[in-house]
């Protein structure tokens, strides 16, 4: 199936009125293939009726278009439901393209050796779009690690994220290592995104409801994995 489809009738967008919605009205699907983004922000900003899977109460992923520079910041474009279909693409291939299209931002990585021999990742966006959703490709975002258990992610602010690739139960110790580097990343951060503890795995984000002692109640998903892991 090809990624964008080629009906000749477009239909016009069907909000006149939305900021948004008008500026997506003058960009063609020959540019917007190569704009799509997405972005994660917190869930109560969101309008009406947008393009948006929910990580968890608190965050979304929201299918974008960068709408380029605008007072020196990156606009974005959030795409609202009711236009979706001004450029006659499915919407599953307008998630698929904002999807593969993060591979095209710079990043900067750092990573750090536990005494365990486990590695942890601090990883933001060099590039014009915030690096945060870089966390839904990991494995990539990291270098090509292999994450065969997943990892532990943490994203404090919408251009940053941490991670720590789990390999044993010991991996699990990261978590109060990385409450502790996400508050002190969101500390110069006017609009620090969340303190939450997620675990990656399959190309997605669950919150492991880790509270500020550490401890956590996960999903009997993880619970299954974490019964597994060896010790060391």
């Amino acid at each position: 199936m090809p990624l964008f489809g080629s009906r000749k009738n477009v239909p016009k967008p069907l909000c006149d009125e939305h900021g948004p919605c008008k500026a997506l009205a003058g960009i063609s699907v020959f540019e917007v293939r190569d704009r799509l983004r997405l972005l994660v922000t917190p869930t109560r900003g969101l309008g009406p009726d947008p393009m948006a899977r929910q990580i968890d109460d608190e965050l979304s992923v929201v299918l974008c278009v960068n709408g380029g520079k605008r007072g020196g910041t990156t606009e974005a474009l959030s795409i609202a439901e009711h236009a979706a279909d001004q450029w006659s693409v499915s919407r599953a291939e307008l998630w698929e393209r904002a999807f593969a299209n993060l591979a095209t931002e710079q990043l900067n990585r750092q990573s750090f050796n536990a005494t365990n021999g486990d590695v942890l990742y601090a990883v933001n966006g060099t590039g014009v779009w915030p690096g945060a959703a870089q966390a839904l490709r990991l494995e990539n975002a990291l270098g090509g690690v292999e994450l065969p258990h997943g990892a532990l992610v943490t994203l404090p602010t919408s251009n940053a994220f941490c991670a720590a690739p789990i390999r044993s139960s010991s991996s699990l110790n990261a978590i109060r290592f990385m409450i502790d580097l996400s508050k002190q990343l969101q500390a110069n951060d006017p609009a620090p995104l969340t303190s939450s503890i997620f675990w990656y795995r399959d190309g997605w984000l669950e919150n492991l409801n880790v509270g500020d002692n550490g401890m956590m109640r996960p999903s009997a998903r993880f619970r299954e994995l974490a019964n597994r892991l060896p010790a060391t």
